[in-house]
């Protein structure tokens, strides 16, 4: 990568960084807000890319950002779906994203509208299963499927059954 793109990239993380910290750290901020803080930090970076592998990829990861923020933030299914949508129409940029993706949406669901959960069971387990045929010595295979153990074991706590639990019962 030439330094000039290997410094872009790194300008880029930072400038997520950054917002994403002011905007967790400022409690009254909506979701809308974040939506255009981050829409806008794109439409500055895709001046700034060069190919369009790269604007696409600029556009996959403020989705994914954007879901982010709507995990905290989103108070409706409507504000969280509009995050989804997106990041689903747009593609992930790797499979940690989709995991990522996945666990957030069942959380969500779990914390704030159960009956959205069959939704997120289904990426979960769909997400779980692109995971397994992974190498079994894999890094990334292991945490991403502790991570998914982890967040089952949170929302079964909370009272949400996978929907082939409840029917093999």
């Amino acid at each position: 990568m030439k330094p000039s793109r290997e410094f872009f990239w790194r300008r880029v993380a930072m400038e997520f960084d950054k917002l994403s910290v002011a905007l967790l750290q400022n409690v009254s901020a909506s979701f809308a807000e974040g939506n255009r803080e981050y829409l806008a930090l794109q439409k500055e970076l895709l001046r700034e890319a060069g190919t369009e592998w790269e604007r696409r990829h600029l556009r996959r990861l403020v989705a994914h950002h954007i879901l982010s923020f709507a995990h905290f933030r989103a108070r409706t299914w409507v504000e969280y779906q509009r995050a989804l949508l997106r990041v689903r129409r747009l593609g992930y940029p790797s499979l940690e994203y989709r995991m990522h993706a996945a666990c957030e949406t069942l959380e969500w669901a779990a914390d704030r509208d159960p009956t959205k959960a069959p939704l997120g069971w289904a990426m979960v387990e769909d997400a779980e299963r692109r995971l397994r045929r992974m190498r079994r010595g894999n890094q990334v295979r292991k945490q991403a499927l502790a991570a998914i153990a982890s967040v089952k074991q949170r929302v079964t706590r909370k009272g949400l059954t996978p929907p082939y639990a409840a029917q093999h019962v």
